[in-house]
Formats: structure tokens, sequence, C-alpha cells
């Protein structure tokens, strides 16, 4: 097959942590075994956002795979994000979070719709799988009414605007803006006033428990409902 014409493209891969002794190291192992469609190359940023068990002892033995930026401080997952992207090299970035609940194999799918060209912007949604689990009804209720409130401020059609994998061209990154689990959730609200086009494809998602380590609270939702009004507010 002729490579002429062929467009190379990296992806660099942000990878936020916050004491995942439990998954970080099988999560890294999966992350270098997915494949990347023909004519991508990765590379892959881990923040620790000082973690206080073992995973700084794990995450060493992956120094040579990996960009490894290590916090002096706690400044939640927004800020760890942005820390990474400060130091990405990629055309584009994807958001992987360290424990096991996304699945590196769904990567190539969201890459291919970029190869495509019918999306500037493409997020892995949780809800388009009939086989994918949820999660708790409380915490789908809460993804469903924030997705909603963002798609009738901003008249998109999403399905899953919290989802972790989120993948974007790494032009627009300087609009993930630092903070905790809001900061996402804001991004995607600055990437539809810039009129990027949105596409969605169907992941698998294993959700785990907050005894797992789950750090998400149901407080955290109520705080993003408020700041996504707050910016759209500041935004008319």
């Amino acid at each position: 097959m002729s490579v002429v014409g062929i467009i190379h493209k990296k992806l660099s891969v942000i990878v936020p942590c916050y004491n995942e002794e439990r998954t970080v190291g099988e999560l890294l192992n999966r992350l270098r075994a997915a494949p990347t469609p023909y004519g991508w190359t990765r590379e892959v940023i881990i923040v620790d956002d000082n973690s206080k068990d073992s995973t700084r002892n794990i995450l060493k033995r992956y120094e040579r795979d990996a960009l490894i930026i290590w916090c002096k401080e706690n400044g939640g997952k927004g800020t760890a994000v942005r820390r990474g992207i400060e130091s990405a090299m990629g055309d584009y970035v994807l958001i992987q979070d360290a424990d096991l609940e996304y699945d590196p194999v769904d990567i190539a799918t969201l890459l291919a719709v970029i190869d495509r060209g019918t999306a500037d912007v493409v997020y892995g949604s949780r809800n388009l799988s009939p086989h994918t689990r949820r999660g708790g009804a409380i915490a789908s209720a809460g993804v469903w009414l924030i997705t909603k409130l963002i798609n009738g401020l901003y008249g998109l059609s999403l399905t899953d605007v919290w989802t972790c994998y989120k993948l974007f061209p790494r032009e627009a990154a300087g609009d993930f803006a630092a903070g905790h689990f809001e900061s996402e959730l804001l991004f995607t609200a600055a990437l539809a006033r810039r009129r990027y086009r949105f596409a969605e494809v169907p992941i698998s998602y294993a959700p785990r428990a907050v005894s797992e380590g789950k750090k998400i609270r149901y407080r955290d939702g109520m705080y993003a409902i408020v700041a996504i009004i707050q910016d759209r507010l500041r935004h008319f």
C-alpha cells in the first residue's frame, strides 16, 4: 500500500493522577498496549497531583515511557490536566483518567473520527452503547441533567458532557482552565462558544464505587451546575 499523502499526527494523552495506587500501573500498561490508527504517534504525560499513597513509587517505573510531572500540592483534576496540556506537543490532546473506568482500546475509535474530518472535537459517550454499565442512578441522573443544561445553553446535542474521553486539537487547549471536576464542563462551554464541531462515539465504561477509590461526589455536581450558569452569564 502506498504511503504517499499520509498525514502524520501526534496525540498527547494527559493522565491526571491522585492516589491511584490500585489502578495506575494496570492503566498505563493498557495504554501502552492500546493501538492507534495508522499515521498517528503518541506521547503520554502523567501529572501526579501530589499523591499521598504509593502512586508516586509506581509511576517511577514508567519514567522511560512517559513524561511525568510531579505537583508539589494538590490542585484538583482540572489543574492537573492544565499542567499536562502546558507540556503537550501533540496535534491533538486526550484526557485519560488513571483508574480503570475507561478502556484505552477505545481511543482508536475517537481518532478515526478526526481522520474522517467530520469533527474537530470528539467525545467518548458512555450513553451510546447499550452494553455499557451506567453506574449509580443518582450519578447517572446528575450527568443527564448537566448534559441537558449545557445542550440547552449552547445549542448542542451531546449525550455525555462529563465523560473523561475528550479529544480536541491542541490549539483549543488554551481554553482549559485550572480547577477541579468542573473544569471539563467549562471547557465544553468554551469549545461551543468557539464553534468547534462536536462528535460522539460509543465507549465502554466500568464505573467504580467510592470504596474503590472514586473521588467525584454529589457536591461536585451541584458546584458544577452553579459554575456552568455563572460562566454563561459572564459570556452573554
